[in-house]
């Protein structure tokens, strides 16, 4: 987009944009994790181990990854409203189809088309944001909103445990499927329509984005790990956990709900921290996401001490997570929107993967201390082997951080 049309591109209303698409993330991304707490329902109702039923969760994500790299492509053609607003509405439909799936290989099939729809909205709205937020409160809006998005693995979980118990693992599912329906609906009235015509976003991203790659591989290789991390965690502790928190839904119960306040956290501290640069606040907040996710191997037997460092652990995802996305916008360049498009892939095939890491050790100690050992090498490829124009200097601008589209030197997106 040239830089006239970016300077004539109206700002977008920034309470009415959040509060629309904020709570829409959240019910999004519920869809990826609440499986993790209904593997014992879903190993009896497809007649495999809890193990096997990890696949509802893997499907999901990986597909999940598949989707963001749809997302440039549908961008151009239905344009960014549209493409967000249909993105819902055909997650809406697989969510509904998703209790009526008999066995393991169906159940996983629809996981991933839910997966594949819900993919596409991250990138595109991490582009809607740089081009329609007013430039002083990008950064709290990528913040709200990958927090959103990422606490969902706390948020879902709880929902998915408390529901099933009381109204059958399908009825998650069948509460889903309206809200998100609902949330297409206010999502299209709500955001605003596209400055240019759908084809003509973004031509020729692709070619300018190609050598960009290459450099980007240190943020690329981080991404890996921020919700695999993560993802590995919640689900060894579903699976290997101590027995006096496994056999106790109210205790798990309560693990999960102790990392809710580190998300409100993450969110409050974010005008704070945005005065760091992005690549120091992500490889800060990945050195603390290490630090706790050792804290949990060594703790693993005490309940109160699990939860701490848990909590660190979320707190530290969820600050490093924002962080990287600016970080990579600044990098990119003209081609922020191929290049996050990427990021999204790496990002959610890391949490797909993550949830199959616990079989691998079988117990919760391996899984914390190699989850541990990935925070800290993420945290010296973004600190030491980043590209110096991540976002790494402090004085840079929140509409900085992440470029204007095909506009490097626009003062507003």
């Amino acid at each position: 987009m040239k830089h006239s049309d970016k300077a004539s591109a109206p700002t977008a209303p920034f309470a009415r944009t959040l509060w629309t698409l904020a709570p829409a993330a959240v019910i999004l991304a519920c869809q990826a994790y609440l499986s993790i707490p209904l593997m014992p329902y879903l190993a009896d109702a497809w007649h495999v181990t809890q193990e096997a039923s990890a696949w509802a969760t893997s499907a999901f994500a990986i597909a999940f990854a598949c989707g963001s790299l749809l997302a440039a492509p549908l961008t151009r053609w239905l344009g960014r409203r549209a493409t967000i607003a249909w993105s819902f509405a055909v997650l809406a439909a697989f969510t509904a189809i998703m209790p009526l799936t008999g066995d393991l290989l169906s159940g996983s099939v629809v996981r991933a088309l839910q997966g594949l729809a819900a993919g596409v909205v991250p990138p595109v709205v991490y582009v809607y944001f740089g081009e329609r937020l007013p430039g002083e409160r990008l950064a709290v809006g990528i913040t709200i909103f990958s927090s959103c998005l990422s606490g969902c693995l706390v948020i879902g979980q709880m929902a998915g445990q408390l529901l099933a118990p009381a109204a059958g693992w399908d009825s998650v599912f069948w509460i889903s499927a309206p809200l998100l329906a609902v949330a297409a609906v206010l999502i299209y009235k709500v955001m605003l329509p596209d400055a240019l015509p759908p084809a003509s976003h973004e031509t020729g991203q692709f070619t300018a984005a190609a050598p960009r790659l290459g450099r980007l591989l240190p943020l690329f290789l981080s991404a890996l790990v921020v919700l695999g991390g993560i993802t590995a965690a919640y689900t060894a502790v579903q699976l290997y956990g101590p027995e006096q928190l496994v056999g106790d839904a109210n205790a798990i119960l309560a693990l999960r709900a102790s990392a809710l306040p580190a998300l409100i956290a993450s969110v409050l501290l974010a005008p704070a921290l945005s005065r760091i640069g992005a690549g120091r606040r992500a490889a800060g907040a990945l050195v603390l996401a290490a630090l706790g996710m050792a804290a949990a191997g060594l703790a693993h037997d005490s309940v109160i001490g699990l939860g701490a460092a848990l909590f660190v652990t979320m707190l530290a995802a969820t600050t490093a997570g924002p962080a990287l996305i600016q970080a990579v916008g600044t990098a990119a360049g003209a081609s922020r929107a191929t290049v996050l498009a990427v990021y999204g892939f790496l990002l959610n095939l890391g949490a797909g993967l993550g949830a199959q890491v616990p079989q691998l050790f079988g117990q919760f100690t391996g899984v914390a201390l190699s989850v541990a050992v990935g925070f800290g090498v993420a945290a010296l490829l973004v600190g030491f082997l980043a590209p110096s124009g991540a976002g790494t200097g402090r004085t840079r601008t929140a509409r900085q951080s992440v470029p204007a589209e095909q506009a490097p030197t626009t003062t507003r997106a």
